[in-house]
């Protein structure tokens, strides 16, 4: 069946709000738009499901702001419908509609997911209009926290992996240079010492860019894409995090040809290497090998990071990817370290126009993988 679409008359300038009206009578669905509409300086956009089963089709492929849901619909009750249709289009507001006074009846709309209730009446059309505009500006209050709690978790994996891990791996050296110094040669020593000084030259860059970070959104970094040496940025990411990987006696391999320029920025390439590595390691089982592998593919150096363990576990790989809003709240903390850390790598990455590949098998590991150019784009 194809749906009624019926639209108010402009009131004003700003762009109107879409409304799906869930309602098994098309006589209730026109009288409630048609009162809307005339009872409010708002402007509106309707469209119309009889039940759960269309409005599930529309929402599939539209967006709504509102979804009104009508409390009697015939086989089906309004609260089971609005607690169904939240839990899969969370990014909808839902509102629900009915002539019964039953407080129970409210209660249950409530607790089912709609964020209020209008009873069937002369005045519905205004208090309609009201409730809309509050839930629209809620949602929207509800959008912003979740921004600022993933800028959160972006802040907090950054912290990890790229302030915590050198300071750590610092402490390690720092540690095993005071017990050992009288026993050790002077070359070694020597040794330690300049890979403490370099570790805490990496913590005190990563410090910058945690306070630039800081003072930015998300997504407002700005690639300085020049020609940059790929081995050091492994060679880094590596020393920083053996420490950590001799902890739970794995062993970080490297296996292709490292030596090339390729075409990206140093530090977002760093960040990406670190965080990904860490992640990689976080999947492996102990005892086993994370390895980096490097292969040309097409005029592009190809950069892969494998672990041997257990993988990603599907919760949290869906997390990853998910469009409908789910956040992975309900994973433990270093998974959720975990989830951010790939994030944040392949945030960065398409911010020099790369892209992150993950193949992931829960039983058996994860491989990241990505591309850099080895060359100039031609006009650069």
């Amino acid at each position: 069946m194809n749906a009624t679409k019926e639209h108010t008359s402009d009131k004003s300038a700003s762009a109107p709000l879409n409304v799906l009206i869930v309602d098994d009578s098309i006589h209730d669905y026109r009288s409630l738009s048609v009162m809307i509409g005339a009872n409010s300086d708002n402007r509106y956009e309707f469209d119309w499901a009889r039940n759960s089963e269309e409005a599930e089709s529309k929402l599939e492929v539209g967006a709504y702001e509102i979804v009104a849901v009508d409390y009697n619909l015939g086989l089906e009750e309004g609260s089971e419908v609005i607690q169904k249709l939240s839990a899969n289009y969370p990014a909808s507001s839902y509102i629900m509609v009915t002539g019964n006074q039953d407080p129970d009846v409210y209660k249950r709309g409530i607790r089912a997911g709609a964020v209020n209730f209008v009873q069937k009446n002369k005045e519905c059309g205004m208090i309609f209009d009201r409730m809309a505009q509050y839930a629209v500006e809620r949602k929207r209050s509800e959008s912003s926290l979740k921004m600022a709690n993933a800028s959160k978790d972006w802040l907090m994996s950054l912290l990890e992996t790229d302030l915590a891990t050198p300071l750590f791996a610092l402490n390690q050296m720092l540690s095993t240079t005071y017990k050992e110094a009288e026993n050790m040669p002077k070359e070694m020593l020597i040794e330690l010492l300049d890979t403490a000084y370099q570790t805490s030259c990496e913590a005190l860059i990563a410090t910058k860019e945690l306070l630039d970070w800081g003072r930015s959104v998300r997504g407002a970094m700005r690639p300085n894409l020049a020609m940059v040496d790929v081995s050091g940025c492994i060679h880094r990411a590596v020393r920083l995090l053996t420490s950590l990987a001799d902890e739970r006696g794995i062993y970080i391999a490297q296996r292709g040809v490292f030596d090339f320029k390729a075409y990206c920025d140093e530090r977002m390439l760093s960040t990406v290497l670190r965080n990904l590595l860490s992640a990689a390691l976080s999947y492996s089982d102990n005892d086993k090998t994370v390895c980096i592998e490097s292969v040309v593919v097409d005029g592009h150096l190809s950069l892969g990071i494998n672990s041997e363990g257990s993988g990603i576990e599907a919760r949290s790989y869906a997390s990853l990817f998910d469009s409908k809003g789910t956040d992975s709240e309900s994973c433990s903390p270093i998974e959720r370290q975990s989830i951010c850390s790939i994030q944040v790598a392949s945030h960065m990455l398409d911010s020099m126009g790369c892209s992150l590949e993950i193949r992931n098998d829960p039983k058996k590991g994860v491989r990241f993988t990505f591309k850099l150019p080895l060359k100039f784009p031609m006009g650069i």
